[in-house]
């Protein structure tokens, strides 16, 4: 997650698998953007039943990534999917959506250039990371976009090059034709401060997109236009209700009962732009468009292109929405009312007896979160009251590992001296132009884990249960009901386990071998290395049980079936392919880990 700068830091254990990415610690007057304001996400989904199938997803939002806009905050979203299995069949929706993913991308890419990305190769034993594979996936799919929609004019939109406001007239009737329309409504979450030194007025920004809009005859110029804010919080707005032109009015935002219900206290964070044509004769809103992002109707998100001291970064969409209607009646769905997608009522219009309050100023930012020397610490095991935490090779020394009570952890050949048992993250200390800087950077377990709980022992029907929902997350606290559905699924190569079975060591073992081997050899290879590390996670929890025992005392090996051609699947069948040597280091370390090293293996004599 790439926030502004100014956001305080999430700590690594806060959101178990995100990794808040930090700025690179570049000079001020090179940071491009004044704030970091766009709401965008780019999501990537493998399918489980397809080899190659994949899902990515694009999701604009007016809401900040925080509880806030899950629970106080009226906010909009909008969202497309492309699927891999439509690539087959262009059309014209189709070449849309790739652009839009296209150009989203392209942001993305911007940004890498801004942030560190190091956690992203965070890895054991010399392995590619997991979520560098991932990463790699997601930008093969989103290059199929972008041959797909490099033709097609995207919605997308963002404000590296040029202002909002520059871009709305084009971008409108790219998306939505060139007519003149005859009604205009802005929302917005904050609106450009008021001035004490100057006399009410329309807002600047109000003021400039009616005008744009006029002037590219895309607005009829006695156009309706209606204002909706949050009267707790307008800013300028609420000192221009006397000299605003008289066919505009001031509106607050619907609460959106339809969606929240009856007693919603959200306030509008939203910002959002809407036009169409209406006809007292007909109850449709004629060739609508809507604007709807991060930028608020402001100087720096509207009308000010991106820049390090007057422009945001900002993105957004410029859309024709489906057929819509104005107002509820006989006959009318309220899933095509634009009242039922965007927060617009005009049954209770704001008046000067009302009153509007100005609000707050937007906060203090925080000094900038910027990256650290190294962005993560190995740790390795000494003894049961202390160990080392191992810096990535070729990483700076110029910093110091604060121990829990802040004093410098002392440093040695094996790496930093940690007394106590592993920690899931660390505080760092080093200086940067004169000043101390600290901040925490996870720690990786033996597993290659980051930020990770111990691991507690398994028994051997817990071990398959984390292993059958691969490539779903394992997890230990599933419901009865996933725990007894795993439980009794059934693999060629290894029957549904029986209590019948349960209380034989060399057949329990034997069984959880074959199952393990019949699901790996069905493991597509974009998987392959997520599934060495789960089977790795899942068997070292074992060491210590009875059944394991039993084999080491009868001086076997009871992994060795694994490294059978036949148990692997074809393209890590032996160590001349990557995968196959990844799947047989894995099954080395399991086996230093359970002591089976060097044992008979199965069908030899000890």
């Amino acid at each position: 997650m790439m926030l502004d700068p100014g956001h305080p830091a999430l700590e690594p254990v806060e959101v178990p698998g995100l990794a808040h990415l930090p700025l690179l610690p570049i000079e001020d007057r090179d940071q491009p953007f004044r704030l970091l304001h766009a709401k965008v996400a780019l999501l990537g989904f493998r399918s489980t039943s397809e080899e190659e199938g994949w899902l990515a997803r694009l999701i604009v939002s007016t809401g900040n990534w925080t509880r806030q806009t899950l629970e106080e905050s009226l906010d909009l979203i909008w969202c497309i999917d492309v699927e891999s299995n439509e690539l087959d069949d262009e059309d014209d929706d189709l070449a849309l959506r790739c652009a839009d993913l296209s150009a989203a991308w392209s942001l993305f890419q911007f940004l890498h250039g801004a942030f560190d990305l190091r956690i992203l190769d965070a890895a054991r034993h010399g392995d590619v990371s997991e979520s560098r594979l991932a990463s790699h996936e997601l930008t093969s799919w989103l290059s199929a976009c972008t041959k797909i929609g490099r033709d097609c004019t995207p919605r997308f939109i963002d404000n590296r090059e040029a202002s909002f406001l520059s871009q709305l007239n084009e971008a409108i009737k790219h998306q939505a034709g060139s007519s003149k329309r005859n009604y205009l409504a802005m929302g917005s979450g904050f609106f450009e401060g008021a001035s004490a030194n100057r006399a009410p007025a329309v807002p600047a920004v109000l003021d400039a997109v009616f005008a744009d809009l006029v002037s590219h005859g895309l607005l009829t110029k006695g156009a309706e236009v209606n204002l909706f804010v949050n009267p707790a919080a307008c800013q300028a707005v609420a000192h221009s209700q006397g000299c605003l032109p008289k066919q505009w009015q001031i509106y607050p935002a619907s609460k959106m009962e339809s969606v929240f219900g009856p007693n919603s206290q959200r306030s509008l964070h939203a910002k959002f732009l809407f036009s169409a044509s209406e006809r007292d004769d007909n109850n449709r809103c004629i060739k609508p468009w809507v604007y709807l992002g991060s930028g608020n109707l402001t100087g720096p998100g509207f009308s000010a292109a991106m820049s390090r001291h007057a422009g945001n970064l900002e993105a957004g969409v410029v859309f024709a929405p489906n057929e819509l209607q104005w107002y509820s009646g006989r006959g009318v769905d309220p899933d095509t009312l634009v009242s039922s997608y965007l927060p617009l009522q005009w049954d209770q219009a704001i008046t000067p007896q009302d009153g509007l309050h100005e609000g707050g100023r937007m906060p203090e930012r925080d000094d900038s979160f910027v990256a650290p020397p190294i962005a993560w610490l190995a740790w390795r095991q000494d003894t049961e009251t202390c160990g080392y935490l191992i810096a990535p090779s070729g990483a700076s020394a110029d910093y110091e590992v604060l121990s829990v009570n802040g004093d410098p952890c002392a440093p040695s050949e094996q790496g930093f001296v940690w007394l106590g048992n592993r920690p899931r993250q660390v505080r760092l200390r080093w200086s940067a132009h004169g000043q101390a800087q600290e901040c925490l950077v996870p720690v990786m377990d033996e597993l290659g884990r980051l930020a990770a709980t111990p691991l507690t022992a398994l028994d051997f029907d817990e071990a398959w249960l984390a292993l059958v929902s691969f490539p779903a997350t394992s997890d230990e606290d599933a419901d009865a009901e996933n725990d007894n559905r795993s439980g009794q699924l059934e693999l060629g190569g290894g029957g549904g386990r029986t209590n019948g079975v349960a209380s034989y060591p060399i057949r329990q073992m034997m069984e959880l071998v074959e199952q393990i081997a019949a699901r790996q050899t069905q493991v597509y290879p974009a998987d392959w290395t997520a599934w060495c590390a789960r089977l790795e996670q899942t068997l070292s929890r074992i060491a210590e049980d009875a059944v394991l025992d039993y084999f080491r005392r009868l001086g076997l090996n009871p992994l060795s079936p694994l490294r059978v051609a036949a148990f692997r699947p074809d393209f890590a069948e032996d160590a001349t392919s990557a995968e196959g040597q990844l799947y047989e280091a894995m099954l080395h370390r399991i086996e230093t880990h359970w002591q089976t090293t060097g044992l008979a293996a199965i069908g030899e004599s000890a």
